[in-house]
């Protein structure tokens, strides 16, 4: 089993947020032949991108206020099972062998170090793990889980080398400018002002808050162009890329 990597596919890569329901199969083809290539041992999560967030907003579900709207509920994650579907469809016709897991599925295997056991032992058989943003009951009502909160729990439980972010765009731009920035450490980030925007579930700030503490932990968090292939390679497998690095 290679290095342990962490790659999350945003929902804005994979699906055409400005269409309701739009998957983008040959985006998901290209990436998972990436990973199917890299050598490295990769887990997957995935966003929700006009499957999730569409129905989500329409009743009112985010990841910073609660909902108690069932029939919301139901509806999200109806979605956004119909798009792990699609997306563990195309990796299985891209040399992948995806093997799809709720996010609370690690958390019926028992302690941290068993749901870690459990995740390396699909690695080592050969299996792509693959998960998603999901819907959590909690105290209130029920909270969109973030993918992005996902990659997060995940990092503290495997330790990986790093988080690849495959999203719509390079990387991390310079605060009012068109500038990549290609490496950021947790203490500036703390120091910049990304705006939250419309996203249910954070956007580009909540990325970033996740990599800073990535970084704390020791792994390395990269953002890079999910419609640049061979930088999205580059990322995967340790090497220098076009976007931005968050180390600590």
């Amino acid at each position: 089993m290679g290095r342990i990597v962490i790659a999350k596919l945003g929902g804005s890569v994979i699906t055409d947020k400005s269409k309701p329901f739009s998957y983008r199969s040959d985006v998901v083809s290209a990436l998972a032949e990436e990973i199917a290539s890299s050598g490295e041992s990769v887990i997957v999560v995935h966003g929700g991108g006009s499957y999730g967030h569409t129905v989500a907003k329409q009743h009112g579900l985010s990841s910073d206020t609660t909902s108690q709207s069932m029939s919301g509920v139901s509806q999200t994650r109806t979605a956004m099972l119909e798009l792990n579907s699609l997306v563990c469809k195309t990796m299985s016709e891209s040399k992948l062998n995806p093997y799809q897991f709720t996010p609370f599925d690690s958390v019926v295997h028992g302690t941290s170090s068993e749901s870690a056991s459990w995740l390396k032992g699909l690695l080592k058989a050969g299996a792509t793990p693959v998960t998603f943003g999901d819907v959590t009951l909690q105290k209130g009502g029920f909270r969109i889980l973030s993918g992005d909160t996902i990659v997060l729990e995940l990092a503290k439980l495997l330790k990986p080398e790093r988080c690849v972010f495959a999203l719509d765009v390079d990387g991390v731009y310079e605060e009012n400018a068109r500038v990549i920035v290609p490496e950021l450490t947790p203490g500036r980030i703390r120091k910049m002002k990304v705006p939250r925007g419309d996203d249910a579930t954070g956007g580009m700030s909540l990325k970033l808050e996740v990599a800073a503490k990535v970084a704390a932990y020791g792994s390395q968090a990269c953002f890079v162009s999910g419609y640049r292939r061979n930088e999205f390679s580059k990322a995967l497998r340790g090497m220098d890329f076009y976007g931005t690095t968050v180390r600590a």
